[in-house]
């Protein structure tokens, strides 16, 4: 963030055990809690004509959790990740333990009979990483999903394949947000002579039923309220809507509870990356618009974001990083600064690969089109240094009552144009800028190089 005052003239800026039969315990977690972003602010004061620059703020270094297993966080950095906690458990014959038999009975009750199981897969299509699966993880898919969804514990599996598992289930937590309860899963593998016989799977889960009716109860009542204001003119518009108020609402905190899911947005109004993401996908796909679960790395941090479809195109959109409390403190610098950075919404593959990366497990939509990015709609987007455009900009923000304007530069060559002429040659001041008691007019700005693009508030 930089200062410019007119005046300046030089800146820069278990199981039975029969033969031997063990059963095997494992635990697998997941979460996000990295978020990178490379951003920092600087400061410009005048000092016998030359420019200072002095750094005045810059995001501290995450702090990793001491032990994974319990936070889910990855400590390389990389997601998805699954940790698994192996524990032996040998079953004596003549224990309590449940036979396969019981076992069987109990995952017909949970409902995974065969004919259940074609119905349960009828009901995901449409979900995109459902669709990314072969016929046989389709099936796990939906077993998961059951057992999750009802609460399960100890279901039996149709597979005996343990790697199918992880890809699996990430699928249906990318899939499905409104699984607040969730941290990870476990699944017993049966064996006997070293060979799997059956296989066990479990949620672990945050709550017990009771708790979970009273939070979705919660979650609905604060997504009603929401709704109303929510749904826009078109699908651009109702994303747009979206993306604004989870930034307004929402504070960018790794200390808030439950900050890998939807809770802590719409019950405590702070999370992280993965919370964001997730209530983004959960009202957008409940106003009917598609939206799905990206994960990859950000700067080097793990991070969530997510990507919309408008109109038969689609386009990545980071709430993260468009949530100015994420990567900045409240300064009295800061004071006046944009409350929404709309650099992340709706933007292309090509775009958002300048600082993201995605995982490369699952095949991704790719993401080319400019007709619905928030620039191009809005009329932001410029191709160089125009005089009369540059007025008309600034003269809408003036009129709609704001003190903030944004705006995208189409490539590099523009966007040094536009810099040149609004901050070296301060032709800014003939649209924009506070006057001082000092006799001076002076305004705040923040230009990113790498996206193109200029933020003024005075």
């Amino acid at each position: 963030m930089c200062f410019l005052n007119e005046k300046a003239e030089n800146l820069r800026t278990g199981g039975r055990r029969k033969g031997r039969l063990a059963a095997f315990l494992f635990v697998c977690v997941l979460g996000l809690t990295g978020c990178g972003v490379s951003d920092f602010y600087e400061q410009i004061t005048e000092s016998d004509g030359d420019g200072v620059i002095d750094r005045i703020a810059e995001p501290e270094p995450e702090e990793e959790a001491e032990k994974a297993p319990e936070t889910g966080q990855d400590p390389d950095g990389e997601v998805p990740q699954e940790y698994a906690r192996i524990e032996e458990n040998k079953v004596e014959e003549g224990s309590s333990h449940l036979s396969k038999s019981d076992l069987e009975k109990k995952r017909e009750e949970i409902g995974l009979s065969e004919a259940d199981l074609v119905g349960l897969q009828e009901a995901q299509f449409g979900n995109y990483y459902f669709e990314q699966l072969n016929s046989e993880e389709r099936i796990l898919y939906v077993e998961c999903y059951q057992i999750l969804a009802l609460q399960g514990e100890e279901i039996l599996l149709s597979t005996t394949d343990v790697e199918l598992l992880p890809r699996v289930y990430q699928c249906v937590i990318n899939d499905h947000p409104e699984f607040f309860y969730l941290n990870g899963y476990t699944y017993t593998q049966y064996t006997r002579k070293e060979e799997v016989q059956y296989i066990t799977f479990s949620g672990r889960y945050l709550y017990d039923v009771r708790e979970v009716e009273r939070r979705q109860a919660l979650i609905d009542a604060a997504v009603e309220e929401k709704r109303s204001g929510l749904v826009g003119s078109d699908d651009y518009e109702t994303v747009k809507l979206v993306y604004e108020d989870l930034i307004l609402s929402t504070d960018y905190s790794m200390e808030s509870p439950d900050n890998q899911n939807i809770c802590s947005v719409f019950l405590d109004r702070r999370s992280v990356c993965n919370g964001y993401a997730k209530a983004a996908q959960y009202l957008l796909n409940d106003l009917g618009i598609p939206c799905i679960i990206v994960n990859g790395n950000a700067n080097g941090s793990s991070h969530a974001w997510n990507i919309v479809e408008i109109d038969g195109a689609y386009y990545h959109m980071d709430v993260t990083w468009g949530d100015p409390s994420y990567y900045s403190e409240e300064t009295e610098e800061k004071e006046g600064a944009p409350d929404i950075d709309y650099s992340y919404l709706c933007v292309t593959t090509e775009e958002i690969s300048k600082n993201h990366s995605m995982d490369t497990a699952f095949v991704l939509p790719e993401c080319v089109s400019m007709e619905a990015n928030y620039f191009v709609r809005e009329g932001l987007y410029l191709y160089g240094y125009e005089e009369e455009r540059m007025r008309e900009i600034f003269d809408a923000a003036k009129a709609q009552g704001r003190n903030t304007a944004i705006i995208k530069a189409s490539g590099w060559e523009a966007y040094q144009e536009i810099y040149r002429n609004l901050i070296e040659e301060q032709k800014i001041f003939d649209y924009f800028g506070v006057y001082q008691e000092s006799g001076e007019y002076k305004i705040a700005y923040s230009g990113n190089e790498e996206l193109y693009t200029i933020s003024f508030w005075e």
